[in-house]
Formats: C-alpha cells, sequence, structure tokens
C-alpha cells in the first residue's frame, strides 16, 4: 500500500496509457463485438471514477 502511495502518479499514468492503447485497437478492428465489451469496460471504470464516459482519462475532459 505504500508503494502505491508513493507512486499515484506513476499508476495512474499507466491506467491511462492503458485506457488509451486499448481505445485504439478496438476502434481499428472491424469488428462490432469488441466496441461493445470495451464499451461495458468503460462503463465500469467510469463507475469507478477512473475515466470519463467517453474513455477520456479523469480531469481532462
Amino acid at each position: 500500500m505504500e508503494w502505491i502511495q508513493s507512486n499515484w502518479n506513476d499508476v495512474l499514468s499507466i491506467a491511462g496509457a492503458v485506457i488509451l492503447i486499448i481505445t485504439v485497437v478496438v476502434k481499428l478492428t472491424s469488428t462490432d463485438k469488441d466496441d461493445t465489451v470495451w464499451a461495458q469496460v468503460l462503463k465500469v471504470l467510469s463507475a469507478l471514477s477512473l475515466c470519463n464516459p467517453d474513455g477520456s482519462f479523469i480531469g481532462k475532459k
């Protein structure tokens, strides 16, 4: 827990990068199934206040 507190900015940066990379990959694929799954994941992350509903990082709306 202490490590997370001392490296919180890095943890948030990594989380934001992962969300960005997955969003780009999902948008580049031709199927709609992964789009709907990623939309559900974004809803969960948004409910946990880890990202905005549109997939952007918190505070960057």
